[in-house]
């Protein structure tokens, strides 16, 4: 991995000193890339790359960047994974390319001045996102992978184009201007993290998934999608209908493949894991492609409710890997808190991330390449809303009537007391706010479509009611109220997580919280192969992850594995009434609230609701007071 950069002024006229101000994007981008650094600068164009190395692939100075060869200009991050089959290619006795390195880096560029980047992009496998300078053309590309793994954020305004593997970057150029896009912001409170066509900065965005830019020399933006997951998904089905496949064997070869592509490395690697499902197979597959016992992290806590580090060392133990877990208490996680916007740069709020942290910072003292089971829940319909949809669809063919009838008889009981009642019942017993869970499933019943469900399940403010004083609305991307007619309910959830929740909030998580540490994540469910695969099968074999458990039964006893899902969470509603309290109370100061543009009234209400004990309000107090604190800290007025 590493950090990209650049500066593309189109003003002819404007007088700026770019090699010291590209210095300084690309050093805000240190912890990405430690061991290696460089700039390529065209001073009749005004175009200059930045570029921070974390040596991974040929870690000689062959491999530094940016890279130059005939008219194109590369600076990149990430990791192809086929690059050494693309590389065979480009070297045949058709083609006759020579290479001066080993790096992936080089087979990128050599691929585009051979076949163009269309073709180079339909060939390449793996987790990047690069800018590419044509000489001839006076053309700038910019792309971003399949799955948005790897994250590339752009700015545009008055004639100035600025790229960056993190927004951070932007703050150093002195004619970029932080102003809040308040539309985004709404956007963050409603869910919980910026979609990636948005920023919290005005005229800035993320290139999106599957996309590749393209910016003229009249500052024209040319955007176009090279892998559209919808068509890919329907082909996908239509390949597989009505033929006789052992699913199980060709999907386990499939996770089999990729986890052996992913572990290609000139450094030592390891693998997450919390004994979960889709960790224990990750590492179960890379176990079975080592010849010595793999490198396993997990972190514990001290909070029982919170601790699987139990679970991962008998995964650990049965496999027989060498595994590190280090047991932490509440302090170290909250010690992070102010952390958060250094890591993050953005106002982020799942609060998943500081476990994720302390994660990221034990294993990069062992290693420097770590292979995780993220995209699981996704593909293979792992999270509770799959559920839920199936069930409370039935009641979506009554008419909206009886079903608000039902909504107010149950709403009529208060959370509180539905807590008493629930908890007194054995089944319940361990269900945490039990109550609030009633009430939330109750109103997902008076909605006035099936279609509004899922926004409705993902938010943590609802849209009409996100805590901005000024009337700014929620305009998340359509992909939301899309429906996928070749899909069941359930499939529809899963394919907007996976081009929604999967790379703005998960992958940003895990990206952010590596990188701060300089530990590279790569994720081998999202192979592309794997991802076509997983839609073409049957809702039965997939949904609670059925397929990948009878994998994972034949090598792991399942007594081992089996255990109800945890997550990797934080007690944050028992800390906001105790130990974060004072900080809390601090930032939700109604005269603070004021001068934000929020809503001082509604914070105020659930956060004294949420002390009282009388609702659980954890995550929509969590977004305001990440926002709070990053505004209080980047000293926005």
């Amino acid at each position: 991995m590493c950090g990209i950069s650049g500066i593309w002024d189109l003003d002819k006229n404007r007088s700026n000193d770019l090699p010291k101000i590209i210095r300084k994007m690309s050093g805000t981008l240190e912890s990405r890339g430690p061991d290696d650094q460089g700039i390529w600068i065209n001073n009749v164009n005004k175009i200059c790359f930045g570029h921070k190395r974390l040596s991974i692939l040929d870690l000689s100075q062959l491999g530094r960047q940016p890279m130059v060869k005939d008219r194109f200009v590369i600076t990149y991050n990430g990791e192809i994974y086929n690059f050494k089959e693309i590389r065979k290619e480009l070297e045949s006795t058709k083609l006759k390319i020579r290479f001066n390195s080993n790096s992936d880096t080089e087979v990128i560029l050599n691929a585009c001045i051979a076949w163009g980047i269309e073709k180079t992009l339909s060939k390449i496998s793996g987790m990047f996102a690069f800018a590419l300078w044509d000489k001839k053309y006076k053309q700038l590309y910019l792309v971003r992978d399949k799955f948005g793994m790897k994250p590339l954020y752009l700015t545009f305004k008055n004639n100035l184009f600025l790229f960056s593997s993190q927004s951070k970057s932007f703050e150093k150029h002195p004619d970029w201007s932080e102003k809040i896009n308040f539309n985004a912001l709404a956007s963050f409170f409603n869910l919980g993290y910026i979609p990636s066509n948005k920023s919290i900065y005005e005229n800035t965005m993320q290139v999106p998934p599957g996309y590749y830019f393209i910016i003229n020399s009249k500052g024209k933006i040319k955007k176009k999608c090279y892998w559209d997951i919808e068509r890919v998904i329907k082909k996908s089905k239509n390949d597989f209908n009505g033929k006789n496949i052992n699913f199980e064997s060709n999907l386990e070869e499939l996770i089999n493949n990729s986890v052996k592509n992913h572990m290609v490395s000139d450094v030592p690697l390891g693998s997450f894991l919390s004994g979960g499902i889709d960790s224990s197979l990750i590492s179960l597959f890379m176990q079975k492609n080592s010849v010595k016992p793999i490198k396993t992290f997990n972190v514990g806590f001290h909070e029982k409710s919170l601790d699987e580090s139990k679970h991962a060392e008998k995964v650990a133990k049965y496999l027989k890997t060498d595994h590190h877990n280090i047991v932490f208490g509440n302090q170290d996680i909250i010690d992070l808190i102010p952390k958060l916007n250094d890591i993050y740069d953005e106002p982020f709020a799942d609060s998943s991330q500081l476990p994720t942290i302390l994660l990221s910072k034990i294993t990069k003292k062992k290693v420097k390449v770590a292979l995780s089971g993220d995209a699981g829940d996704e593909l293979f319909g792992g999270y509770n809303r799959y559920l839920w949809s199936k069930k409370i669809k039935l009641f979506y063919s009554l008419p909206k009537y009886f079903r608000d009838l039902i909504t107010k008889s149950f709403k009529k009981v208060s959370p509180e007391k539905w807590n008493k009642l629930l908890h007194s019942l054995p089944y319940f017993q361990n269900i945490p706010f039990a109550g609030d869970k009633v009430h939330k499933l109750m109103n997902s019943l008076s909605l006035k479509k099936f279609s509004d469900v899922y926004p409705f399940f993902i938010s943590q403010w609802q849209k009409l009611d996100v805590p901005l004083k000024k009337n700014f609305h929620v305009k998340n991307k359509d992909i939301f109220k899309k429906n996928f007619s070749f899909l069941n309910e359930t499939e529809n959830m899963q394919i907007i997580d996976l081009i929604t929740y999967l790379p703005d909030d998960i992958l940003v998580k895990v990206d952010r919280a590596s990188m701060a540490f300089g530990l590279e994540t790569r994720i081998p469910f999202l192979d592309e192969k794997i991802v076509e695969f997983a839609f073409s099968l049957p809702s039965n074999e997939k949904l609670s992850k059925k397929i990948l458990k009878k994998i994972l039964y034949k090598s792991i006893p399942k007594k081992i594995v089996s255990r109800p899902k945890m997550g990797f969470s934080i007690p944050l509603d028992k800390w906001l009434k105790k130990q974060l309290r004072d900080w809390a109370e601090n930032l939700l100061q109604e005269k603070k609230l004021k001068e934000s543009e929020l809503d001082s009234k509604k914070i105020r209400l659930k956060w004294s609701e949420h002390l009282s004990g009388k609702r659980n309000w954890q995550y929509p107090l969590w977004t305001v007071l990440v926002y709070q604190s990053w505004r209080e800290q980047n000293k926005i007025i």
